[in-house]
């Protein structure tokens, strides 16, 4: 069908019949040579545009849940054009099996162009995905040996595709035990390589689910359902996968539920109750179970689940199953690396006493003595038991400098962290408004003088004292601002540290009457503030020492002395504490407010078992009321 377009130029396919040759000799070395879906048909699709000198293509290809896009520009310029109708064929294309081709001239009619389809197959036959071009053309004969050329790679790509799948599974089957544990050594739970199990199997068998499950006690712990992060095990199709699994695990065989025919030795399982109810419950789903064995005993469940059109075949049973059972040595280890320390403290016992009542070998005797010793200690011993607590250093008093009246700040001198003498200059506002107006203050004055000389002249008491009266409301006026332009300069009223006020950015806006302009602390008496949890407050009395570090110079040590406890707590951001002020000597230069440490308090001596469940006692008591 014709279509009228303003084309980019595209550059003619070559004509050398040598370069088909060596496009199918390149699509047999993928094979070989890439190790996932994804690198394969991205290298298939770059292949099939170099072919056809194309400089637009798009590849889409769906494998069970697995969607596969890439898209091939050789020229960025011209690709932006042609990317969305290409895009668009392909998806027209995806909806259709077979090869298409769309004619486009320009309206000059001197480009001449067509896009171009065809549609990959599975194992099976089935339409799986597609590839889209855009190509040069010069008549409709061209156009159809292109596409011919284009469906010939296509299937060739196909059929090389189920080699690939084919070399993956033979490089599966080619592991043992050695190989597993090798492989496991890059997980640290058995839950994650369990993921990258069921997960991997997915992709090869082309399955809808898999699931692992562990063994124990006799019971099927699922670690991981391919698809999801997590197992919700209260749910009812977790559940009825466990179940299957257990049923697995009693009779230790294989059991497959699939339409009858498709399973008939007694070799593997066909008819099993859980199993069925599992099938119903995927509308008729082929399912399967292995047991996975080590240490000849079942360590492991492996379960499928996998189209009804698709029954799993004894061979890929039998190679799944020889696949993945190394792998139960490796999830057996990973299981016990990971056990709590209430089990590995009664295994480790176990091992211990049945090793101390064996003949002979007078060292594990002394062992024992050793053990009983310490037990002895930790019973009817005592050390100092001391608090370790965070604390911050704060000066014990602040000098807050406001704004007296509202005014346009000049300029700021110094800065947050600066380091201020009494008298220093600290920040100024402009003046210019106040000595305007005091100007106009002493005008008036010498107004209000010769008015008073003028009454006494005149020898009229009224008006002389009327003027004399704006006189003093005049000069009392006049001390107000001259007042306030003493106070347009602000000084350092001691020696310290700038701890707030940074105004360099508020330099000519208005400052506010109360606005807050600078805190400076003094050099000397600043203290530690130690915020001590609310379980240990206590432990707290006036005059207990300890040592303080800081964050800063951790190296250095001092002793410090509780000086006040306050009443009441506040909350911290570890929950509610209870402020405790500590002195110490601080007077080095780059102590600095603000800064935080750690304080080690020497509270007593106290029983080492106490030291050591005191703080669970106390949390059974508060929760349990006993």
């Amino acid at each position: 069908m014709g279509t009228t377009t303003t084309a980019k130029p595209i550059t003619p396919a070559p004509s050398d019949e040598t370069a088909a040759f060596n496009s199918y000799a390149e699509l047999a070395a993928l094979v070989w040579s890439k190790q996932s879906r994804h690198h394969y048909y991205d290298d298939v699709m770059q292949i099939v545009a170099k072919a056809l000198a194309s400089p637009c293509a798009a590849i889409s290809v769906r494998h069970g849940s697995e969607v596969i896009e890439h898209e091939f520009q050789s020229d960025q310029k011209n690709a932006q054009f042609w990317m969305p109708g290409v895009q668009q064929f392909l998806t027209e294309s995806m909806t259709e099996v077979g090869s298409k081709a769309r004619l486009l001239d320009s309206r000059d009619g001197e480009s001449r162009i067509a896009l171009l389809a065809a549609t990959l197959f599975d194992t099976s036959q089935e339409p799986i995905g597609a590839i889209a071009l855009i190509v040069g053309r010069t008549g409709s004969f061209d156009v159809a040996r292109k596409l011919l050329f284009l469906e010939s790679l296509t299937c060739y790509a196909s059929f090389a595709g189920r080699e690939e799948q084919q070399t993956q599974e033979r490089k599966v089957s080619s592991g043992d035990v050695n190989q597993a544990m090798n492989q496991a050594s890059q997980y640290v739970t058995p839950e994650q390589l369990a993921f990258a199990i069921t997960n991997n199997l997915r992709n090869k068998l082309d399955c809808e689910q898999v699931a692992l499950g562990m063994t124990t006690r006799k019971q099927v712990k699922i670690l991981s359902i391919s698809g999801l992060d997590r197992v919700a095990r209260q749910s009812s199709g977790v559940r009825t996968i466990q179940a299957a699994m257990e049923e697995c695990y009693d009779a230790d065989r294989i059991m497959v539920c699939a339409d009858e025919g498709v399973w008939s030795t007694d070799d593997v399982g066909s008819k099993y109750r859980l199993h069925q109810q599992w099938r119903e419950c995927v509308k008729g789903d082929t399912v399967a179970s292995l047991p996975l064995h080590a240490q000849d005993k079942v360590v492991a469940i492996l379960s499928l689940r996998r189209g009804a059109g698709r029954p799993f075949t004894k061979e890929q049973i039998e190679q799944v199953l020889s696949n993945v059972e190394p792998f139960a040595s490796a999830l057996l280890l990973l299981h016990k690396a990971n056990r709590g320390l209430h089990r590995h403290g009664v295994d480790s016992a176990t091992t211990a006493v049945k090793r101390l009542l064996e003949k002979g070998k007078m060292g594990r005797k002394i062992i024992a003595l050793l053990i009983i010793a310490a037990t002895a200690w930790i019973t009817f011993g005592k050390i100092d038991y001391n608090l370790t607590i965070p604390c911050v250093i704060k000066p014990s008093e602040i000098r807050h400098i406001s704004a007296p009246f509202d005014a346009v700040l000049l300029q700021t001198h110094v800065q947050q962290g600066d380091l201020v003498k009494r008298g220093d200059l600290l920040c100024s506002f402009d003046q210019r408004d106040l000595q305007q107006s005091k100007t106009e203050l002493n005008a008036e004055l010498n107004i209000y003088e010769l008015e008073k000389d003028q009454a006494m002249a005149e020898d009229n008491p009224v008006d002389f004292q009327l003027a004399l009266a704006n006189q003093r409301l005049a000069r009392a006026r006049l001390d107000i601002l001259e007042t306030r332009i003493e106070r347009c300069t602000f000084r350092s009223p001691i020696d310290g540290v700038v701890v707030a006020g940074d105004l360099r950015k508020r330099i000519g806006s208005i400052v506010a009457l109360g606005d807050p302009l600078f805190e400076i602390a003094p050099h000397h008496g600043m203290i530690i503030e130690l915020a001590v949890p609310e379980s240990d407050a206590d432990e707290m009395t006036l005059d207990l020492t300890g040592s303080f570090a800081t964050i800063a110079r951790p190296g250095q040590t001092r002793t410090l002395r509780i000086s006040r406890i306050l009443p009441q707590t506040e909350i911290r951001e570890r929950g509610n504490a209870c402020v405790v002020e500590a002195i110490a000597d601080l007077d080095e230069y780059w102590i600095r407010p603000g800064m935080e440490g750690v304080a080690r308090i020497h509270v007593g001596r106290r029983p080492v078992w106490w030291i050591g469940v005191h703080r669970i006692v106390d949390y059974l008591q508060l929760k349990l009321w006993l």
